[in-house]
């Protein structure tokens, strides 16, 4: 009994330094303010791709995206900050540098400055892959 329970401890303790570690990991050094974990380049969408998706995500995207980034994604919606305008979602450029995992936090945690809401509050998890689905079908 003694030994189940020590083993047990010990399984515990482990747990919860690895739970810790996870927790202090910093999220990657970014000056625009971005809040965005190290392992983000390297998360990948965890919702299929189909065309039930994409118009889902279109419609999510209409909802929730366009007053700023605009109907085709090139950032003039009409509550798109003119002194910093949303980035243009249409350039295929920028995909080296926003994969899924990235977009994924941009989205979920926004930032203060400039400003981009975080939509963890209004958006599921799930919704926020999705509209991720239809963002990459307007990069030229």
């Amino acid at each position: 009994m003694r030994r189940l329970l020590v083993a047990g401890c010990g399984l515990v303790a482990a747990l919860a330094v690895t739970t810790a570690l996870r927790a202090q990991q910093p999220p990657m050094s970014n000056p625009d303010g971005w809040q965005i974990p190290q392992t983000a380049p390297t998360d990948t969408n965890p919702v299929a791709s189909s065309p039930q998706v994409i118009a889902k995500g279109k419609d999510l995207y209409k909802a929730k995206c366009e007053r700023c980034h605009g109907a085709t994604g090139v950032g003039n919606g009409p509550d798109a900050d003119p002194e910093h305008m949303p980035n243009d979602l249409t350039d295929g450029k920028r995909a080296a540098r926003n994969p899924d995992g990235v977009m994924y936090y941009k989205i979920w945690n926004g930032r203060k400055k400039p400003k981009m809401p975080a939509f963890k509050t209004d958006m599921a998890q799930n919704d926020v892959w999705t509209v991720i689905h239809y963002i990459k079908t307007l990069r030229k």
